[in-house]
């Protein structure tokens, strides 16, 4: 396989958040931001992006194992307390909290695992749709149908009974 620039930005397409840069663009509210040790640089680099709002302001989610966080004070480590609750996630496991430290094979590696979560929740969304829709058609079944039925089964009866 040969790798170009353009399979590398191909990858930039895919989400965001699997760029360190990107996941510390979303700490822009962030309630730690400096003399702590959970600092935007340091929850980016765990693989944390922020997901909270206004009322969960220190919410944050993995990019790759989708762990979700909060809670936090301002000397917890990012690194360990994914280690701590996830250590069987994939970008724990490979140890490198930037990914210009990556070899190509571990990049792909890692992008595998994500492209994975994000085909595995986009099946389990539109498994959800199917049903819905299933069920809201069910649902709205005509009774009219049923009771022709009955009645012609009545009547078939009734005629070879005599």
């Amino acid at each position: 396989m040969v790798i170009t620039m353009d399979s590398i930005d191909s990858v930039k397409t895919i989400d965001p958040t699997f760029w360190k840069s990107n996941r510390l663009a979303s700490f822009d509210n962030w309630p730690f931001q400096s003399d702590c040790t959970c600092t935007p640089e340091r929850m980016a680099a765990a693989g944390f992006v922020l997901i909270g709002d206004k009322d969960e302001p220190d919410l944050v989610g993995c990019f790759i194992c989708g762990k979700q966080l909060d809670e936090w004070d301002s000397n917890d480590n990012p690194w360990s307390e994914h280690v701590k609750h996830v250590p069987s996630c994939a970008y724990v496991e490979l140890g490198k909290q930037n990914e210009l430290d990556c070899t190509v094979a571990e990049l792909f590696t890692l992008l595998k695992t994500f492209v994975k979560k994000y085909l595995r929740r986009k099946l389990k969304l539109a498994i959800h749709e199917y049903k819905k829709e299933v069920s809201k058609l069910t649902g709205q079944r005509p009774h009219n149908n049923q009771k022709k039925i009955r009645k012609s089964r009545q009547i078939s009866t009734s005629r070879s009974a005599t």
